[in-house]
């Protein structure tokens, strides 16, 4: 490709929000177009550094035999692989096309067009989205905003109590007061946790906790679901995103409310455990489902499999791209079976290495 034809390619791949790779199937990063961009941190400067092995088949769970078994006998495959960055962070699963071809003498290479990672996360919001964000970027003024007159009001009702305790309707207003506050808490701890993009340090059951106060903002879940705990003792505290988990649990509530007769009852039965090497949770809501749901599920159905396998799944009303991406931070794995009386998901992944389960 001469300098003239190469510039033009170049143009091409950037209006197009793509990437051209290739690789030797020595597993080395030959060429990386455009010469001018990055691809989740690889670029033509730095492409002696990649690692096939390391850098896409083990995010991937694969060897290069079954790559070449999957590109077998295939004029090319379309399909949702991670990438690891030259710094080891893991990309969500993201949509490729991948062809084995012959490019010169040295033999055979495989060519890659990956989309470019900026596409995904600015180009796909749409206009009512973007209403709701700056709506939601004012939340935590708001919390506090309210919650510094609420202190001023409720420590003023305590003074007046002390004065006159016989006055018993000042127990009723400090009592709601403080329920006021709580709520605010819930709703506070959950959007300073998930805003954070850095690992924090997570209590899994405080996490699931929060999580089932914050789903009371939905009347539905509140005053029609029984709620069951149970929640293990020897979980200890561990440093990942927390949005990691709490996205996954906020979007299978959201799947699995589809299924829901506001005017029916169930039960909602969540648990947490901790066994040798993996930590997670369980849920099974149940009751008397429609069928099929509003976004036109179909009961029964099932879905499993680790971040790869969620995002190639398509689920009327569940977006697996979120899934996928949340899963992909954690190297986990989903278990979501659903019934016509019952839905069931597990939804577990590793603990670091230096933290050991004591078990029960």
């Amino acid at each position: 490709m001469n300098s003239l034809a190469a510039s033009q390619f170049d143009d091409f791949l950037n209006f197009s929000n793509l990437f051209m790779l290739q690789i030797s199937l020595q597993g080395n990063l030959k060429n990386i177009l455009p010469r001018s961009g990055k691809m989740w941190g690889w670029s033509f400067e730095n492409r002696l550094l990649f690692n096939l092995a390391e850098h896409f088949l083990r995010p991937n769970h694969m060897t290069l035999d079954i790559f070449l078994k999957f590109l077998e006998d295939k004029e090319y495959a379309v399909e949702h692989f991670s990438w690891k960055s030259p710094s080891g962070q893991v990309s969500p699963p993201l949509l490729a096309f991948f062809k084995i071809d012959e490019f010169d003498k040295s033999g055979r290479e495989i060519l890659i067009f990956a989309k470019n990672q900026d596409s995904y996360t600015n180009n796909h919001i749409s206009l009512e989205g973007k209403k709701y964000t700056f709506q939601a970027m004012q939340i935590p003024g708001f919390i506090h905003n309210l919650n510094g007159p609420l202190s001023s009001i409720l420590g003023r009702i305590e003074l007046l109590k002390m004065k006159h305790p016989h006055i018993k309707e000042f127990d009723e207003v400090v009592e709601v007061g403080y329920r006021l506050q709580s709520v605010m808490d819930n709703l506070s701890f959950k959007i300073q946790n998930e805003s954070d993009s850095k690992n924090i340090k997570v209590n899994l059951n405080r996490l699931l906790r929060e999580e089932l106060n914050f789903l009371d903002c939905d009347l539905f879940f509140k005053h029609q679901v029984r709620k069951v705990k149970n929640f293990s003792k020897n979980i200890p505290e561990f440093n990942m995103k927390y949005f990691s988990i709490s996205g996954v649990f906020s979007e299978l509530y959201r799947f699995i409310r589809q299924f829901a007769d506001e005017k029916k009852e169930y039960t909602f039965a969540l648990k947490s455990y901790a066994r040798e090497a993996q930590i997670g949770f369980a849920f099974e809501f149940s009751g008397d489902f429609k069928n099929p749901g509003d976004n036109g599920t179909l009961l029964p159905y099932s879905l499993k499999g680790d971040a790869a396998e969620i995002m190639r799944a398509t689920t009327s009303g569940l977006d697996n791209n979120l899934l996928a991406e949340c899963m992909n931070q954690n190297d986990a794995a989903l278990h979501l079976k659903c019934e016509n009386k019952s839905i069931k998901c597990k939804f577990e992944f590793p603990l670091p290495d230096e933290i050991e389960v004591t078990q029960n």
